[in-house]
């Protein structure tokens, strides 16, 4: 509860004081989001590239995501975003075959960041793994708008995972990865590290997990919530 009042109160502020507008208009969003049922929430489900793992060295060449309403994935609201950086994309190449004459035909970060947090608006984030992808929107937004913005999400790996320690499962290194949960919840194999394609697999993910959370109904997502 704490974290929530801390969440919408940082929010408000931003929605007042922020001169960015879209991270204002953004803000204002969060502040009257009403997070209940997977059928009533909207969600934006958001994966990144990059250059490596490190939030403070690397930098994002990738932003794409999907949006659910009433509990179903919107196909049409696809987005698939490269970003325009200095940085070499390095060995990463061999994980995203994004090489650098890609990434130079990509559109500058606070492009991508803008078409972000327009869609973002009003709606709870998706990630699996949020930690690594907040950390780097976090420092994306310190330079785009001079703010540590505020993260009210839901993680699918979080997610399995607590369903694992409460049936007292043993947890193997590699099986929270998504390819691997997606095979264990019998979703169809996707090729790995495109953002698009992993941000459509978490949609599809969370609303497999939520089935087997509440086979009755719609999940309550209240519980999940993570903040950062």
């Amino acid at each position: 509860m704490l974290s929530r009042w801390r969440y919408r109160r940082r929010c408000r502020a931003l929605a007042q004081d922020c001169v960015q507008p879209t991270v204002a208009a953004y803000s204002a969003g969060c502040v009257g989001l009403i997070v209940d049922k997977l059928l009533n929430t909207p969600i934006i489900s958001v994966d990144l590239e990059m250059t490596g793992l490190d939030a403070k060295q690397n930098h994002i060449i990738a932003i794409a995501w999907t949006q659910l309403d009433n509990g179903r994935i919107r196909l049409a609201s696809n987005r698939h975003l490269l970003i325009n950086t200095q940085q070499s994309v390095g060995y990463s190449a061999a994980i995203h075959e994004l090489m650098d004459n890609d990434v130079a035909r990509g559109v500058p970060l606070e492009t991508g960041l803008e078409a972000l947090f327009e869609a973002a608006r009003g709606r709870l984030w998706l990630f699996h793994h949020a930690g690594l992808d907040v950390a780097f929107l976090q420092q994306a937004c310190i330079a785009w708008a001079g703010v540590v913005m505020p993260f009210m999400v839901l993680d699918t790996m979080k997610m399995e995972l607590d369903i694992r320690k409460r049936q007292n499962l043993p947890i193997h290194q590699g099986d929270l990865k998504l390819g691997k949960l997606r095979t264990n919840y019998k979703l169809p194999a996707y090729t790995a590290h495109n953002a698009l394609i992993d941000a459509c697999a978490t949609a599809e993910l969370l609303l497999a997990v939520a089935a087997k959370m509440e086979a009755v109904g719609s999940l309550n997502l209240q519980p999940h919530l993570t903040y950062f």
